[in-house]
């Protein structure tokens, strides 16, 4: 009867680890797309200080660095969440001391991917929605009406080519784990 009640907890606590689940987060994100005359182009999104969020105070960076490996940068995970980003390259890379990420890729049309410009006059402004996907405006390269007007939309010139957002993930790291550690020991092993 003891022998069954150890193996049981053992079960349990094994069953709970693996269950255990942490966040990936970036503190803050580059959007960069250079837009060609027809609406196709290329872009990148740069994701700084990549981290591991704490569960229950618990660290799971090793669970949450091979979820990133295995999953983005090896996987499709990316491509499958965003399948009009046609992705070229798919990188992690040390910066300033913090972890990084980098996707680029490129699109058949600029209102594929989030943002809208009538095709029916050169004329119109191109605007993006932001929304509410957990990141927070910071800063762009047009006219964010989302301060004055309460409004989360960013509007260029009918001309822009160049577009730059910029937006805070987590803005908070407490309960966080680097990730640049476990990087350079999967960059080692490479």
């Amino acid at each position: 009867m003891m022998s069954f009640l150890r193996i049981s907890i053992l079960i349990l606590s094994s069953l709970s680890l693996i269950n255990l689940t942490g966040c990936l987060s970036t503190e803050y994100k580059e959007y960069i797309f250079e837009i060609n005359s027809d609406g196709s182009g290329e872009g990148e999104i740069i994701f700084y200080n990549l981290v591991s969020v704490e569960d229950d105070e618990k660290d799971v960076s090793f669970k949450d660095f091979g979820e990133l490996v295995s999953d983005y940068i090896e996987g499709t995970s990316f491509e499958n969440d965003n399948p009009n980003y046609l992705v070229t390259n798919k990188e992690l890379l040390e910066k300033d001391s913090i972890l990084v990420g980098r996707v680029e890729f490129y699109f058949t049309n600029i209102n594929d991917i989030g943002f809208f410009k009538s095709e029916d006059c050169d004329c119109s402004p191109l605007i993006y929605f932001m929304g509410d996907f957990g990141e927070t405006y910071s800063e762009s390269n047009g006219n964010y009406l989302g301060e004055e007007k309460d409004f989360p939309v960013i509007i260029w010139q009918s001309d822009a080519d160049k577009i730059y957002i910029k937006t805070v993930v987590q803005d908070d790291l407490t309960g966080t784990q680097s990730l640049l550690k476990l990087f350079h020991t999967w960059k080692d092993s490479q």
